[in-house]
Parts: C-alpha cells; structure tokens; sequence
C-alpha cells in the first residue's frame, strides 16, 4: 500500500473518531448538526421579538427517540400524530420569562390533532394561527404543521404572550385553516371547537383509525360525527362490515336501506345506538343520532362526494 493511500486512511479514521466524539459529548436531546428543519426553527425564535425578548440560553432539540426525555409521560402521544422534532427555547425580557415550544408534526392533520386532543370547547379561544386558546400565562396554538406552547413567567410576562404569538405566526405561515375534510361536515348544530383528528382507536375501535370527529348537539341531546377514512371504497366497506361484526356480537345490528346502500343500524349496552353507511373511501358513522339522523348522514355523504 503506498503512502498516500495509508495516511488518506488514518486520515479517514482520524475524522470518523473525532465525530463519534462529538456525537457522544453532546446533550440528550440535543441536535448533532443543524439541517434545513431545525434551522427553520431556529429562526422562529430568533431576534427581534416582542419586549426585547432574547435566547437566555441555548435552545434545545428534541427528536422522536428524546422526546421522553422532556415529556415523559406525553411522549407516546405525539408519536402517534407523526411528531418529528421539538425545539424548546427559553427566552428572556428584562423580568420577564417566556419558554416557547414548537413541535413540528408530520404533516397539518397531525398537528391539528394532537393541538385537539389537549384542548376543552371549554378553553378561551383567541383568533391565532388555525386555532388558539389561552389563559394565564399561557398560549397554545396550532397553524400548518407546528403545535406551538408558550408559558409565561415573571413581572410584566404575561402580556407578552400575545405579540410573540403573533410574530411566531407571522413567521411560520403556512396553512392557517382546519383540516380540509372537518370544512366539509355539517356546519348545523356542531358544537364550536370539538373537532378532532385521532389517529388511535376512534370511540374505541381500532378498525376505524384514522377518524375525524365532531360532538353535534340537538337541543338536550348530544352526538358525534365520525369520519373514518380508508385507502378505497374497499377498504371502506371493510370497515363497515368490521363494525357491523361488533355490534351484533355485543348488541343488534340490522340493514337500514334508508340510508343507502350498505346502510346500518346498531345499538349495545355501553356504546348507544349507531348509524352508519359508506362513501367512497369513507366509512361515516352517527353516534347517539337524533329523529332526522338519516338526513345527516347522508348530507355528510353528499359533502365528501
């Protein structure tokens, strides 16, 4: 071997040894090189923002196999929704303390989901991004594929939530509306702010994942719109017939042709009665339906066409 090609060798080993060193001296959670994704989020953050708000400290990345580390008992969670990174940064104003956390998920759908399953109707909704709701010292809102949490701290923090929610949203842009497919379900006695996007077991049933529900109201009576999709019709009607084998081994089940081809009707015990039928790759179900449930169903069938 000559010497040249012995010393580009060592050489070679010299750099491997030395990244491996530095891969292993850095932090949990910590990112190893900065790519395209995470110098997007780094420049969320970065000055000027409101109140003279600067880094008090360098910021943090968590990937999917750390994110236990900061949110131990939540992790499993936003796995589900296709979480890819986390950036903490904590930020600081004179008195003032602000933390900002900005989780990029996989796609909109997933961030909208995730933001949802952690938010009540019942929280005070301010008009940021696709949707946000706050409350002292606290701001949390979602907007394209990032759910962002701002927590506030300190003299005169709490005021500053709202501008830099602003500036983060300014800055993210991106789709600022709902998941696509929730516009289009019945607008008619949905309650405000109870949609979701569940990945896992929707009302239970593995089979009917993914799902996008919504709770309706009918005066006294509540119930919920599901959405089930599928990759085709088939897979669809799969689903159907998944639903049908449940209820009539825990309940009743029967043919409803009112409803349209491949219609049921279903009631047990602990889950109430269902309506349901497919639309294409949709397999849509009525829970706790009122007199004119069949009119819903088949109106959210015709707005999925």
């Amino acid at each position: 071997m000559s010497l040249w090609v012995r010393c580009r060798s060592s050489f070679s080993y010299i750099v491997f040894v030395a990244g491996l060193i530095a891969a292993l001296s850095a932090g949990p959670g910590l990112a190893q090189s900065p790519d395209a994704s995470q110098k997007k989020l780094h420049d969320f953050v970065n000055a000027p923002l409101p109140g003279k708000l600067m880094p008090a400290e360098a910021s943090t990345v968590y990937k999917a196999e750390s994110l236990y580390q900061y949110i131990d008992g939540g992790a499993d969670v936003y796995l589900l929704y296709d979480f890819r990174e986390l950036l903490h940064q904590d930020l600081k104003g004179g008195t003032a303390e602000v933390t900002a956390d900005i989780y990029e998920m996989g796609k909109s759908e997933d961030a909208f989901g995730i933001y949802a399953a952690e938010r009540s109707p019942k929280y005070k909704f301010v008009p940021i991004g696709i949707e946000g709701y706050r409350s002292k010292g606290i701001l949390n809102f979602v907007q394209d594929h990032y759910y962002l949490k701002l927590q506030a701290t300190g003299a005169n923090a709490d005021p500053l939530l709202d501008p830099l929610a602003r500036t983060l949203s300014q800055r993210i842009a991106g789709a600022r509306t709902a998941p696509a497919l929730l516009l289009k379900l019945p607008h008619e006695n949905k309650v405000e702010r109870s949609e979701q996007y569940v990945r896992k077991d929707p009302m239970g049933h593995s089979f009917l994942a993914p799902s996008y529900i919504a709770t309706y109201s009918w005066g006294s009576q509540e119930g919920k719109l599901i959405v089930s999709v599928a990759e085709d019709a088939a897979g669809a009607k799969s689903r159907l017939d998944q639903l049908v084998k449940h209820f009539k081994q825990t309940g009743s089940c029967s043919e409803a042709k009112d409803l349209g081809e491949g219609g049921m009707r279903a009631k047990n015990s602990f889950e109430g009665n269902w309506i349901a039928k497919t639309q294409g790759r949709y397999l849509i179900a009525l829970v706790n339906p009122p007199e004119n449930g069949a009119g819903i169903l088949n109106s959210t069938a015709q707005g999925l066409r």
